[in-house]
């Protein structure tokens, strides 16, 4: 059995975040939004925090949990982020996929961030000040893929790929480092 043209829809749940504007406090719960975003992973440095109520209203639609997958809808569309421990925040104009059984996180995240996907949602948003996709568009989005035992292997030869790419950078910074030494 090869590949299969399917839709985010049909390999995950898609939902979002809160589109509300809670009332903003010191501390509390992280409100995660695109901004947050970064590079596979959540970046909290310029977090805003909500209290518990905000907290527990959200995450009635809309809770995160281990495996999901975020990502950045409106403004900056992409930055897939696989959750990886265990949530204690809330979401706010964030796509929430939630992969089904014969859909790998790891994989998702990989398809998502592609130059295919990344250019297609590209062309394809709306709005003019701010562009964005919406649920109905990203549960329609079409998606490729493999059965899962070839989404595992795919995933390690990326993970594998990736980091030696990051070992290489390493060293091509230590090496510049010692030459300016030198």
């Amino acid at each position: 059995m090869g590949w299969q043209k399917t839709t985010l829809g049909e390999v995950c749940d898609v939902r979002d975040g809160t589109h509300d504007s809670p009332k903003y406090q010191e501390s509390g719960y992280p409100l995660v939004t695109s901004k947050n975003l970064k590079n596979g992973k959540i970046n909290l440095d310029k977090i805003k925090y909500i209290s518990e109520s905000d907290f527990t209203k959200i995450n009635e639609r809309s809770a995160v949990h281990l495996g999901d997958v975020l990502f950045a809808m409106i403004g900056t569309i992409g930055n897939p982020v696989v959750i990886k421990y265990l949530p204690n925040f809330a979401i706010k104009n964030v796509a929430l996929f939630k992969p089904k059984e014969r859909c790998d996180s790891q994989f998702l995240k990989y398809y998502l961030e592609s130059p295919y996907v990344i250019e297609k949602m590209g062309k394809e948003a709306k709005g003019t000040t701010q562009k964005f996709v919406g649920l109905g568009y990203l549960r329609n989005f079409p998606v490729y893929i493999p059965p899962f035992p070839e989404q595992k292997r795919i995933v390690a030869i990326l993970d594998q790929a990736f980091a030696d790419i990051e070992q290489a950078r390493a060293k091509t910074e230590q090496n510049l480092k010692n030459a300016r030494e030198l």
